[in-house]
């Protein structure tokens, strides 16, 4: 695996071996292979006809493919030679591993083949050989394995990743029990060690201690999840080269920035912490959901989509679960901006005004929702709703639109989560992958293109040849691109003088635009923010939503962290780069009070701001008074500075 500079991060848990002779390797193991996986392998020559019957009489019974009929020698070659044997159809293929088992048998003893055999067999979690295997499960070398650890190792020939201990403890003990079975059957465990090995516990080796130093760990296993779907084959995986976009200096600033801020909540920096810590010493793993405070960062440049960072909860060590890619959780206010987009393709402009009298909406079989805001009773322009994350607004500009309106824009965008068609979707109800809404982030800052979230850029064979290559993001837009230019712009005011103030780091070169989020009683806190160059997300909660402490919000949780993780992301980015104002759009004057747009010459009127319009609706011009009433002191003064002047000239 390659990081964005191409320089090399590690090893992918890929093809580890260690080759020990068959004399090293315990009768139990090596026979117990024969008797379960080829009983008649001292005896063929490489194909075993009575098998192919057998399994051909019992497949045809079933009506499906139950048995195969490979021998030992018919897999190893299978695993020796996949990369030529990949590239065939399945019964070329097939033909080509009988002939060369043949071959081999002509050329090697049963002896040579199944020591081979034994040093090449793929056992679960990028192990191969057994010798491997035993120090990967137990800790400990093959020779010194017990019955029973032995019958497991076997017992992984037939599925490793269906059987890894690990992970599926009840259906691995199943499988030994059956491979006990036929140990004692083949008279290779006697029925009083049979009997024992049957129900002995197994100790495994604790794998969730190793270090994370750098904070690698989360993005790793992305990278070998979305590798996996690529080239499910373990065997199609050996030698090839994996090229992300993964930044180390941000990635371990954006550790460093998490695991601050964890700890300032858990030290009740923000209030009163009334939940679990993890305590002294080594964390214990988590089984499903964390008990702890958990917290995510996903960053990924905005034109493309690649992930440059990515910290997945606060120990990979305690908890593998990964919440920028595997969680679903409310957004919040950070849902917002989709509504006002949807909002502004449908017609409306930042300059209209829109009430924040409480509004109810009337809910089937229950009493009316009226939703809480902290704005008083004024109305605001939808900017200032926007920035000021205004609730009732927000509620009245998606009930003139529709929630299935809403949810096509957040479809459109790349949120591909189920999104329930109420009135509370608009103030994020509904949930969303984090990684897709940062992702859905990014449309506003690239003219209404989306993109997709990945982690891989491209990936070589060992030869250089490329073998995958991320198609670039679709050209087809999500919304218009003055759209996402004006969502974008009053997401710059909120980081200037909204809710997100406090992302914008006077250290971040790049100009800052974000959005907030916070859910029901403060179980959530979100910032999602964008530059030129890179969107990225910041999330802080629990694995099973509570509140984290009483009143916190996203503005004070989760934008600090992103303000420190981006004044370290932001040193690669152009500097002096800034968004591009879209044709079609340009900035006037206006009065917020009449909502008229004010001309170039009309002086001074109280309360007038500046706002971006699209140039083929602008507001009606209007200007209160002419010009020529209004108290002008620039040209009092010019005309005063040539009374004196021509008194100056006379006294001379």
């Amino acid at each position: 695996m390659y990081d964005r500079e191409g320089y090399l991060v590690g090893q992918l848990p890929g093809e580890r071996r260690l080759v020990i002779p068959l004399a090293r390797i315990p009768r139990i193991v090596s026979e117990g292979y024969v008797a379960v996986e080829d009983r008649r392998f001292r005896s063929h020559d490489g194909v075993d006809e009575r098998g192919f019957v057998r399994a051909a009489l019992a497949n045809l019974r079933s009506g499906r493919v139950e048995e195969g009929a490979s021998t030992i020698t018919m897999q190893l070659v299978r695993n020796m030679f996949a990369p030529d044997l990949l590239k065939w159809n399945k019964f070329r293929r097939k033909l080509a591993e009988i002939v060369l088992a043949v071959e081999v048998e002509r050329q090697l003893s049963k002896d040579e083949i199944l020591e081979l055999y034994l040093n090449q067999i793929y056992l679960g979690d990028g192990v191969y050989g057994v010798e491997t295997a035993s120090q990967h499960y137990f800790g400990k070398s093959v020779e010194e394995v017990t019955d029973a650890e032995a019958a497991l190792l076997i017992g992984l020939a037939k599925n490793p990743e269906g059987y890894q201990p690990r992970r599926h403890p009840e259906a691995a003990r199943v499988r030994l029990q059956t491979v006990v079975n036929v140990l004692a059957r083949e008279g290779i465990l006697s029925r009083e060690r049979s009997a024992v090995a049957r129900w002995s516990e197994i100790d495994l080796r604790d794998e969730s201690i190793a270090p994370d130093p750098d904070g690698e760990a989360y993005f790793i296993a992305a990278v070998r999840r979305q590798l996996r779907v690529l080239f499910p084959d373990p065997a199609e995986r050996a030698g090839l080269r994996v090229y992300t976009g993964l930044d180390r200096e941000a990635q371990a600033a954006a550790v460093r920035a998490l695991e601050k801020q964890i700890d300032a909540v858990e030290a009740g920096s923000f209030g009163a912490y009334r939940h679990e810590v993890p305590g002294e010493g080594p964390l214990q793993r988590a089984e499903g959901s964390s008990p702890y405070l958990q917290g995510m960062v996903v960053a990924m440049e905005a034109a493309t989509g690649l992930v440059t960072t990515l910290v997945g909860g606060r120990d990979y060590r305690h908890s593998e679960f990964d919440r920028a890619f595997m969680a679903h959780r409310q957004p919040g206010s950070a849902f917002k901006p989709i509504v006002y987009a949807t909002a502004l393709e449908s017609g409306a402009h930042l300059h209209e005004s829109v009430s924040t009298e409480p509004v109810r909406v009337a809910v089937a079989g229950a009493d009316p929702w009226q939703p809480a805001d902290h704005v008083d009773g004024r109305s605001l322009t939808l900017r200032d709703a926007l920035v000021l994350s205004s609730n009732t607004v927000t509620v009245r500009v998606g009930m003139e639109l529709g929630p299935q309106r809403v949810a096509a824009q957040a479809r459109a965008m790349g949120i591909d989560t189920e999104l329930p068609l109420v009135p509370s979707l608009y103030l994020g109800a509904g949930e969303v992958v984090p990684a897709t809404l940062v992702a859905a982030y990014a449309t506003f800052g690239n003219g209404g293109r989306p993109v997709h979230a990945h982690v891989i850029e491209r990936i070589d064979d060992a030869s250089g040849n490329v073998l995958f290559q991320e198609p670039a993001p679709t050209a087809e837009p999500a919304m218009d691109p003055r759209t996402a230019f004006l969502v974008l712009d009053v997401l710059r005011d909120v980081a200037r003088r909204g809710t997100g103030w406090r992302a914008a780091s006077p250290a971040i070169r790049s100009p800052v635009a974000g959005k907030t989020g916070t859910t029901d009683e403060s179980r959530d806190a979100w910032f999602v923010g964008l530059t030129p160059g890179i969107v990225a997300g910041v999330w802080l909660g629990f694995d099973r939503p509570r509140t984290i402490v009483a009143g916190a919000e996203g503005g004070t949780l989760a934008a600090p962290v992103w303000a420190s993780f981006m004044e370290v992301a932001d040193r690669n980015a152009p500097t002096g780069s800034d968004w591009r104002v879209p044709p079609g759009v340009v900035q006037i004057r206006f009065d917020p009070e009449s909502g008229f747009y004010l001309p170039e010459d009309c002086p001074v009127v109280d309360g007038a701001r500046m706002e971006w319009v699209l140039e083929d609706a602008l507001p009606p011009r209007f200007c209160p008074k002419p010009p020529s009433q209004w108290f002008q002191p620039d040209r009092w003064l010019s005309g005063i500075g040539r009374w004196a002047a021509g008194l100056l000239r006379s006294g001379s």
